[in-house]
Formats: structure tokens, sequence, C-alpha cells
């Protein structure tokens, strides 16, 4: 039998492991066992069902701060924490002997990480000489932000990966919008489609909700969000993310309590409710757009550009003037304006669907074990 290891570390949001963990089940369902090394902070309200998932030594960052990641104790992660992530990687890979090991986001992404992914596949080939390597990456990873780190990622790319997976519709964003990869590797995409769960009925209510995700990024347009909701007619809920959610929660509804303002941690309910909803604010990620590809819910994103991540903006630009979507930068974002915003579009039409290619996880895990197939002895 087929068995594939997953290398994933979600150091900021929940959406990369998200992600793994659907491609994970779908090669499952299609006949491979499966191995998830989760290198992120443990998430126990996502189901992991019989997947077996392998819980790292795990660390974590505050907002965009991927140069200073931190260690279960809250403090900065110290080389005796990396080399142990690095001999569990290695004795579980070693253990399972994969025929494909996925790289999550590496070597496009998680640059400081590349000790450990270095050392997997090394790991991966030492236990079975025929393994396969794909590297797993969202519509659009992060642009680097030097033109070495570019050229930095293409070597390993060519060098150490046979396959790349880009969970995403090149019809609506291709990856060099992001990451231009130099001629000889242009053909080296391979397009999924974006992984999305699977739809869900949806709560009817005439609220705005809002959402930031399961990280905790977006802690600015909560707090104008929570302003809003005092000028606008319509309840609001707002859900918070991020280890401190509770917190946050307890203190926006404190601050800004009225009758039309619900504040409360993100919960599994989130798509229901947006699908039912008058309307949403939401950030640009990845797993945000997928969620408005479900349904059909009026929206304004507002992307997120801390640190001066690019990724959101483009990903919002792509989707700026679609019939029933909005775009609004956080800087120049005041409550009266969202306020105004989100009234607007909760009185106008339903949105029309955003045509996206949502079987990616399927795709993936069919790609995974063609991929397998072609060096299995």
């Amino acid at each position: 039998m087929i068995h594939i290891v997953f290398l994933v570390s979600h150091l900021s949001g929940t959406g990369h492991l998200v992600r793994t963990l659907a491609i994970a089940r779908a090669a499952r369902l299609a006949g491979a066992t499966v191995t998830v090394l989760s290198g992120g902070r443990p998430l126990k309200h996502l189901p992991t069902g019989d997947i077996d998932l392998v819980q790292l030594p795990w660390i974590a960052v505050r907002g965009r701060d991927f140069a200073s990641p931190l260690g279960p104790d809250g403090r900065p992660a110290d080389e005796t924490l990396h080399a142990h992530r690095r001999d569990v990687i290695a004795a579980t890979i070693a253990a399972r002997r994969p025929h494909v090991l996925v790289t999550e986001t590496w070597p496009l992404g998680r640059r400081r990480l590349s000790a450990e992914y270095e050392a997997a596949i090394a790991a991966a080939k030492a236990a079975n000489p025929a393994v396969r390597v794909a590297a797993s990456v969202r519509d659009l990873p992060e642009p680097p932000s030097k033109p070495a780190r570019l050229a930095e990622a293409a070597a390993r790319l060519a060098a150490l990966v046979d396959c790349l997976l880009v969970h995403g519709d090149p019809d609506f964003l291709a990856l060099d919008a992001s990451w231009p990869l130099p001629a000889d590797l242009a053909p080296r995409p391979h397009y999924t489609g974006y992984v999305a769960p699977p739809s869900v009925a949806a709560l009817p209510s005439d609220e705005v909700v809002v959402s930031v995700g399961g990280g905790d990024l977006g802690s600015a347009l909560l707090q104008i969000a929570a302003a809003a909701s005092a000028r606008s007619g319509r309840p609001w809920r707002l859900r918070t993310g991020g280890p401190e959610a509770a917190a946050l929660a307890a203190d926006l509804s404190a601050r800004h309590a009225h009758d039309g303002l619900i504040v409360e941690p993100a919960a599994s309910d989130w798509r229901a409710c947006l699908a039912g909803a008058a309307a949403a604010v939401t950030l640009a990620g990845y797993n945000a757009v997928i969620d408005l590809a479900q349904c059909n819910t009026p929206a304004l994103l507002v992307p997120d550009t801390t640190g001066g991540e690019r990724e959101q903006a483009l990903r919002a630009a792509a989707l700026s003037g679609r019939g029933g979507i909005a775009v609004h930068r956080v800087e120049t974002l005041t409550p009266d304006i969202l306020a105004a915003q989100a009234d607007t579009l909760a009185s106008g039409p339903r949105r029309p669907s955003l045509g996206l290619t949502l079987d990616g996880a399927k795709r993936s895990a069919q790609a995974l074990l063609a991929l397998a197939e072609a060096r299995v002895p």
C-alpha cells in the first residue's frame, strides 16, 4: 500500500494545517495510508478522525513575526528545540518509510525551517531511495522579499522536489502573480484547484458577520468592526481567533456592549453562519476566499498587510470589482465607513458565484498517488 507523509507547520493561523488534513483525508479515501507531521500549535477543535497525526514540539509566531518563532513556553525557539523537532521528524519518517513526502509551503516559504525540511527529505530517501517529494503550496505563497530568495527557492525546487502542487485555479490567479519561477521551472506547477471542505447548510440571519480566521491576525479590523456595529441598523456577530480569542472576545464585548453586538471566539459553525448572513466582513486569506466561493453572501474584504505582507492584497485585488464584493484597506477604514459599506452590501442582492474550482483535495490526492505509483516497486 502507498504511504504518504505530510510535513506542515502552521505558524500563525490554521489554514495550512486545515488544507493539509483535507488532502490527507482525500488520499486516504483514495487508498493510501497517510501520516501528518504537524509542527504548529495543537488545534484541538480540528477533527483529525483516524488520520495518523504526529504532533511535533510546536512553534508559533505572533502576528507576522516569522523571524522570531516562539516555543510552547512563549520564549524564542532555540537551537535545542529546532534540533529536537528535526530528530522527531527523522525518526517518524524512518519508521513510516513513505513512498511520497509532501512538504507544505516549503521551498516557496518557511525558509527559516529549511533545515528540518531538508532533514525530512534525507530521512525519507534513507528509508526508501525511491521516495518522491511533492511541494504543496496555496494559490499565492507570500512573494519573496528579495530576488535572491526567489533564486534560492527555485534552486531547492529544482534539486529536491519532483512535483509542485499549487492549490489554486490558474484562471483566477496563477502562481507567477506572487512567485515568477525561472523559465526552466515554468512548466512545473500542477494546479489542483482550491482545497475546500464539504459545503454546509446555511444558518439564515440578518447579521453582519465578521471573522479574522483562526489565528491572531486582524485585531485592528475587529476593533473597527466592534465600533461600527453601533452605527449600523443590523445585528453584528464578530468572531475572534488565536490563542487569546476568548479574552479578546470578552474585552470587545465589555467595551462595546449593546444589544446588536455578539463577540465570540472562532467556532466550527462559521461557514454556516457566513452562508446565511446578510453580509460578511473578512480578511482575504486562502480559506476566506474558499468560504466565500461556497456561498453567495455579499462581502467586504479587508486584506491583512501586517509587516508588509502582500499575499492577501493580491488575492483581494483579483476579486475586486466582482458583484457583491468590495475591498478596503484597514489603514483607511473607519467605523463609519465600515458600517456604511456593510449596510449597503447587506441591503443589496445576493452575490453571484465566484466560479472557482473547489475539488482540490481530491485532485491533489490523485496527483500524489500517481506520483507514487510511478516509483513503487
